[in-house]
């Protein structure tokens, strides 16, 4: 029995097929037809896509660039930032790894759903994915650290007040997702939570609010690790939508 493919095999060999969709290069300038079919394999996602050259020629560029970001970071087996590659070298490039994988995520649904103005959001993610749930699995549930796992964390969890999410710098819709999931222990259950998780995390990374020592007191490297497949395997998802 062959082995099952890894997920950066799986991101590869997918994007190969959904890239020969639009292959050679340029050759979707002043050639209707061909401008057509890439719309049509589009339109799987949103029957919004343009047939005209211009937006083709856009949206190509956009997909490549997000989905070999997202390639790049799943393919960092071994994620260390740091001469010494110690324990909190290896929880920074942890982190940054899923901050690759994040903004290359964000990049290819922009393309995906022909929103190439402004960021994506809840809503956004939630149409994605619901384009593409036939080719994802149902999500399995990923569990918060237990709060005695780390009496650093343990010291924000049974404050009265939910400051944790403030602490980490965060504002508004992801500061109700870090609390919900940590503070309240309510596990991630949907790919759409998953998606909005990374977003948390990568944005008090890149703010340089959670450090790698918190990453690796607060047991949270699994968890950056899982996250940052599941983004891979939204995208696998999406690109083979497009294939069909």
């Amino acid at each position: 029995m062959s082995e099952m493919p890894s997920i950066q095999e799986k991101l590869k060999r997918v994007w190969e097929n959904v890239d020969q969709i639009f292959l050679p290069n340029d050759s979707w300038w002043n050639d209707d037809d061909k401008c057509h079919k890439i719309q049509e394999k589009l339109s799987n996602l949103n029957p919004d896509h343009e047939k005209t050259s211009e937006h083709i020629d856009r949206i190509y560029k956009v997909l490549s660039r997000g989905v070999n970001l997202t390639q790049a970071a799943i393919d960092w087996e071994h994620p260390g930032i740091g001469s010494e590659r110690n324990l909190t070298g290896k929880a920074r490039g942890i982190q940054w790894r899923l901050v690759i994988a994040y903004s290359g995520f964000e990049i290819t649904t922009k393309g995906l759903i022909n929103k190439l103005e402004g960021q994506p959001n809840k809503d956004d993610f939630k149409s994605l994915i619901k384009k593409c749930q036939s080719h994802l699995p149902n999500y399995p549930p990923l569990n918060p650290p237990a709060s005695d796992s780390s009496k650093s964390l343990e010291k924000w969890l049974t404050q009265e007040e939910k400051s944790i999410g403030k602490f980490l710098g965060l504002r508004n819709n992801d500061i109700k997702v870090i609390e919900n999931w940590i503070v309240e222990s309510h596990p991630v259950q949907t790919w759409e939570d998953a998606v909005l998780l990374a977003r948390a995390f990568r944005n008090c990374t890149t703010h340089g609010f959670l450090v790698p020592r918190k990453v690796q007191d607060w047991k949270l490297k699994p968890i950056f690790k899982v996250l940052t497949e599941n983004l891979a395997e939204i995208l696998i998802a999406a690109l083979e939508t497009i294939e069909s």
